[in-house]
């Protein structure tokens, strides 16, 4: 038997298995999300893989979901401020909130239509919770724009994943494909129980980008947070000491070393952190002297004597 004829009966079972898969993800015989298709068509052996991986968590771990009743919705007035307030230009968040909080189904469901009609994208988390709402109507909207955001995103990510395939040397085509996965990660849009492969895909082309571009402090910085996003605390701490020594003096070296060790429940690296700073010329941002206060409590204890 000849390599030729053995890589085009591989390719035709591939293509029989992805036809059967498809079959099952539609048919709900597969419980895992159809997100992962892609990477299993385009990944042969490593996205089968995946794809028994993700329907084992997916039957027995069931991605963390759970139901919600339309009282457990209602937040206390400063919990809901402070969600403001760590929000990116989420001005419309309460009265999104509200919205699924108004008694009257028609009023709510009006308004709920009104403000989600502008920007579906911004109200993720929101969008989950209305899919439980009491309200068919609700729930089905929120569904739709939930598959609408994900269909959105898994098209733009298979289109820089072709472009970079095929031009992989031209940084922009990298570049644009870290974005899209990025922006679908942050998202929230992806379940669980696969968001570990788009995470590990993430990873990879990061490493890619440092390799071409080692001085870029803003691909290491992603890198740091991807990596504690994997729970992989010994390639964040890795780079994030790579930052601490290439630029000693950004505030952002400090900040993800600060979050390894936040993940890591390790204090006394939060306390070196902090007297590292205080003793060097690193230039702190309101946001970066935010952060380091929070951590300062032997500051916090000479205000408060």
């Amino acid at each position: 038997m000849t390599l030729r004829l053995i890589i085009i009966l591989y390719l035709i079972l591939h293509i029989l298995l992805c036809i059967l898969v498809y079959v099952g993800i539609r048919t709900r015989v597969l419980k895992f999300s159809e997100q992962l298709f892609p990477i299993i068509a385009m990944v042969p052996v490593a996205g089968m893989a995946a794809a028994v991986a993700a329907e084992i968590m997916s039957r027995f771990r069931k991605g963390g979901k759970k139901e919600m009743s339309l009282e457990e919705l209602h937040m206390a007035e400063d919990v809901r401020l402070q969600r403001l307030e760590e929000s990116e230009g989420d001005s419309m968040v309460v009265p999104l909130e509200e919205a699924l909080s108004v008694n009257d189904a028609k009023t709510r469901r009006q308004l709920m239509l009104e403000i989600l009609h502008q920007n579906p994208g911004a109200y993720v988390e929101l969008l989950q919770q209305a899919r439980m709402d009491d309200d068919i109507e609700v729930t089905h909207y929120a569904s739709t724009a939930m598959m609408e955001l994900q269909r959105d995103f898994e098209i733009n990510l298979q289109r820089a994943e072709q472009e970079y395939e095929k031009q992989p040397d031209q940084p922009e085509k990298l570049d644009r494909c870290l974005y899209c996965l990025r922006k679908y990660i942050d998202s929230g849009l992806i379940e669980e129980s696969i968001l570990f492969v788009y995470r590990t895909r993430y990873a990879e082309l990061l490493q890619k980008k440092l390799e071409q571009e080692p001085e870029n402090m803003q691909a290491c910085q992603y890198a740091v947070d991807n990596y504690l996003g994997l729970s992989n605390y010994r390639e964040a701490k890795f780079l994030a000491d790579r930052m601490q020594n290439r630029w000693p003096d950004r505030e952002e070296s400090w900040l993800s070393t600060l979050k390894v060790c936040q993940q890591m429940n390790d204090a006394e690296g939060i306390r070196r952190v902090l007297r590292k700073v205080k003793r060097g010329n690193v230039y702190l941002s309101p946001a970066g002297r935010e952060a380091i206060a929070f951590w300062d409590t032997e500051e916090r204890g000479k205000n408060h004597e």
